[in-house]
């Protein structure tokens, strides 16, 4: 007996799943994706599809449960630039459904520096910024205006190294923004509690912690210029210090 794979009667291939409501590639996607890649990805390949990531304090090579299996390589192998308003930048190569961070070995292959290819991936995302057809979308949380790009978009992040582009979408008036994860850019009034942006982002980490990008600041539009403002907080447990008896 044969069976005859017909492209009417094969079964589509499932490419995104709900993890704790962000929408993510399974793993099909990725090893479609990965096969994708020439060998040693050559620049002339990747020079259209490098774009700047905003990450924190923590590139994600892999999933945490594969680190023994697979290896680790330290955050240090993936070279960062220090770029205004005053965040750290690393570089990816972006394939279909996934992003793939550029580490120095590549960029010994291309026989570039980090510097040397900013500009490419400056002008990649500008494209994909000047090409994106969503909207802004509003909502109101506890009495606050909660603003957030339509669907996502995996750059969201990067509008903060393109402030006129940043304007251009979400209005050049006064604003606060968060950066959760670096798909979701979100706007509030210059004026809102800090307290309450705080707990924003404590609600997405809570959600989704492995997404969470680490020490990021909140970042304060003022008469069209950046700056960064960090968040309230403790770095270390006040409970003994409260605890101690006043003077």
């Amino acid at each position: 007996m044969f069976v005859i794979d017909r492209p009417e009667t094969r079964q589509r291939q499932r490419r995104w799943r709900n993890q704790n409501g962000l929408l993510v590639p399974t793993s099909e996607a990725v090893a479609e994706a990965l096969a994708t890649i020439p060998d040693e990805a050559p620049w002339t390949w990747a020079a259209l599809r490098v774009l700047p990531a905003i990450r924190g304090r923590r590139v994600q090579v892999i999933e945490d449960g594969e680190l023994e299996k697979m290896g680790f390589r330290p955050s240090s192998a993936f070279p960062t630039l220090h770029c205004a308003p005053g965040i750290d930048v690393t570089l990816v190569i972006e394939v279909d459904v996934i992003c793939v961070t550029i580490d120095q070995q590549q960029l010994d292959r291309w026989e570039m520096t980090l510097e040397q290819v900013v500009p490419a991936a400056m002008a990649n995302l500008r494209r994909a910024v000047g090409t994106w057809r969503g909207s802004v979308r509003e909502e109101i949380n506890e009495g606050v205006h909660v603003r957030t790009l339509d669907g996502w978009p995996h750059w969201a992040t990067g509008l903060l190294l393109v402030p006129d582009e940043l304007q251009r979408l979400f209005g050049p008036h006064d604003q606060l923004f968060i950066a959760p994860y670096s798909c979701n850019l979100i706007s509030l009034p210059i004026d809102v509690e800090r307290d309450y942006a705080a707990d924003l982002v404590d609600l997405f980490g809570i959600v989704n912690p492995r997404s969470l990008l680490l020490g990021m600041p909140a970042f304060a539009l003022r008469g069209g210029e950046l700056s960064i403002e960090e968040l309230p907080g403790f770095p270390e447990d006040p409970a003994d210090e409260w605890a101690q008896p006043s003077r």
